[in-house]
């Protein structure tokens, strides 16, 4: 009975031998990860490229743009032409008188003219480039001594006031600037008969056209105008 119990579990076990898995086909391999591996190359002839890690890109500012400042055209000033003196005389008289009419009329005694004295080796009698009476520096290019016009100011002129005693009489003292540098001057006075007003214009020398011109002014007075003496023809 044992015998044939044992050919029994023989052959179950010869069976289930023979229906079982090759050892050839059982393969001993971890599960894959599908969800990382790297897809399938379309083409089977050419390797799979290397991976290359790209670095982090980091928050770097972009660069500041530098803003240098640059100068416009400089403005290129034209000066008027210099005037026409008249030749100096070898006998010249110390000081020669110049008559003109009261540029303020309203504020002057009808009838009057104004004179001032100037010296022939210093100045010259003439005309400015507006056509009207002036005396011209002999030495000095551009310093002209001129009755007073009403004309505009350029752009960025300030002015600055002042009251100076000249000679005998009180002067109101107009020194037109531009950033910072005087441009002309203005001065207004009279002797109580007439009311004048003269304009000094330069380029260089400033100080010493100014100093000549008021040494001018210093001698300012009025004069019948049947007194006048008439200007050079």
């Amino acid at each position: 009975m044992k015998r044939k119990i044992s050919i029994l579990i023989l052959f179950v076990a010869v069976l289930l031998s023979a229906c079982g898995p090759s050892a050839g086909n059982l393969v001993d391999s971890a599960p894959t990860d599908t969800a990382n591996a790297a897809p399938l190359s379309n083409n089977a002839d050419s390797p799979e490229p290397a991976f290359t890690p790209t670095p982090e890109s980091t928050d770097t500012p972009a660069p500041t743009a530098t803003i240098t400042p640059t100068r416009g055209p400089t403005a290129t000033e034209t000066f008027l032409p210099t005037l026409e003196l008249s030749t100096l005389e070898a006998f010249e008289p110390a000081l020669e008188i110049w008559d003109g009419q009261p540029t303020y009329l309203g504020d002057s005694q009808p009838g009057f003219f104004f004179r001032v004295k100037f010296n022939p080796r210093v100045w010259a009698l003439t005309e400015d480039s507006y056509g009207s009476p002036a005396l011209g520096h002999r030495t000095i290019e551009y310093c002209v001594l001129a009755p007073a016009a009403t004309r505009g100011m350029a752009p960025g002129i300030k002015v600055e006031h002042d009251m100076r005693q000249i000679g005998e009489i009180f002067f109101e003292v107009n020194t037109a600037l531009l950033n910072g540098v005087p441009q002309f001057v203005n001065y207004q006075g009279g002797d109580g008969v007439i009311y004048t007003g003269f304009q000094v214009n330069f380029v260089d020398a400033i100080d010493t056209c100014l100093a000549d011109a008021e040494t001018v002014l210093a001698t300012l007075t009025s004069v019948p105008q049947t007194q006048a003496t008439p200007l050079p023809q």
